[in-house]
């Protein structure tokens, strides 16, 4: 992200409005609002209809309604409901995710009243410089809410801004969307014991939520995991080495890795020891980047996983990084099984737990972003 843009975003957020209250104050208030309601992954979207329906809808559904890679089917990154202002009643005030899309283009009571939440500052500010078409907003209705405000001076300027700044967009409601479902796990008394046994074991920290159970505990490997009678199974696995060479985070040895370990360790059938789990990759392409996690290079790997006898498969996601206190190169996953069901909601869920994770003597409270 160019120093540029981020002093455009700065100065967006005083020119709408600099909020100048103390911490205290803004905690104080937040308090006063209710919680902030809906479905994860959901988002409101107000919008001129019309132009929902038009080019700058294409230029937006390429935003919120792109495919999550990895998946074993294709969902998008977000479900999104359209309204216009005068929808905009109590229930839909109340969302988790909001986003409001202003174009200086149009005179339609809906483009009217979009612009008139700008003061002449900041409409002057949005019609003289190109490069401004966003701003962030916390809690304006209810507590935990985000806000975005997409604008532009007209279609064609807001839809070019669109598209260079597609993934910026979509990571700004991730990283909301996994910090409440990481705040909203809740571990048990039983799950809490798995956990410093964890921790005294290995010297890892992971917050396990309630219902896990352990499956499979070794010297250098261990898994958990939510086995329900009905619905979906959550797994989590962490693995460990002594690292060797920057060779290891080459993106075809992770996969051959994963492979080792699930061959090693993950069976698809207790009852079937000749059964294990393997990558998918003919059906669905494997995802992998290069992120920070916990302040460390890190490779996140997405994709489909099976057992090497087609029994029952699934979707997963990865990080592999390196501890540099213990020397251990860490890979760390959560995959879960829920046939011909959706899986994007679980596998944020996962990305969530997986955030958790921190060796002993490194905790921090670093972004994966």
């Amino acid at each position: 992200m160019s120093k540029k843009f981020v002093f455009s975003i700065f100065i967006s957020l005083c020119l709408f409005g600099c909020n100048l209250e103390t911490k205290e104050e803004q905690s104080e208030n937040a308090g006063m609002l209710p919680e902030a309601s809906g479905e994860y992954g959901e988002i409101v979207i107000l919008v001129n209809k019309d132009k929902w329906d038009g080019e700058l809808g294409i230029a937006l559904k390429e935003v919120f309604h792109a495919s999550v890679p990895g998946l074993t089917r294709t969902e998008p990154y977000f479900t999104t409901r359209i309204i216009e202002p005068f929808q905009f009643n109590r229930i839909f005030k109340l969302a988790k995710n909001i986003v409001y899309v202003t174009s200086f283009e149009g005179n339609q009571p809906a483009d009217k009243w979009l612009q008139n939440t700008f003061n002449e500052e900041s409409k002057q500010m949005v019609l003289n410089d190109p490069d401004q078409f966003m701003r962030t907003q916390n809690d304006q209705f209810a507590r935990r809410q985000k806000v975005l405000h997409l604008f532009g001076k007209d279609d064609a300027t807001l839809m070019e801004n669109l598209s260079k700044n597609k993934a910026i967009i979509q990571n700004y409601f991730n990283i909301a969307e996994k910090e409440r479902l990481a705040k909203d796990l809740r571990t048990s008394t039983a799950t809490k014991k798995i956990s410093e046994r964890l921790k005294k074991k290995f010297g890892f920290n992971v917050k396990i939520p309630a219902g896990y159970e352990l499956a499979l505990l070794e010297d250098d490997f261990t898994w958990v995991r939510f086995l329900p009678g009905v619905g979906p199974s959550k797994n989590l696995v962490v693995y460990f080495k002594p690292y060797e060479s920057k060779d290891e985070f080459k993106h075809e040895n992770i996969v051959k890795l994963r492979n080792e370990i699930g061959k090693n360790y993950i069976f698809g059938d207790p009852e079937n020891p000749e059964s294990f789990m393997t990558t998918e990759e003919k059906f669905v392409p494997i995802s992998q980047r290069d992120i920070s996690f916990d302040g460390k290079y890190t490779v996140e790997t997405k994709g489909a996983w099976k057992t090497n006898n087609y029994s029952v498969g699934g979707t997963f996601v990865s990080y592999t990084f390196v501890d540099e206190v213990s020397n251990r190169l860490y890979y760390i996953e959560g995959f879960v099984i829920h046939p011909n069901e959706e899986h994007r909601e679980l596998i944020r869920e996962m990305e969530s737990i997986l955030t958790t994770f921190r060796a002993e003597k490194t905790q921090s409270t670093a972004s994966l972003f």
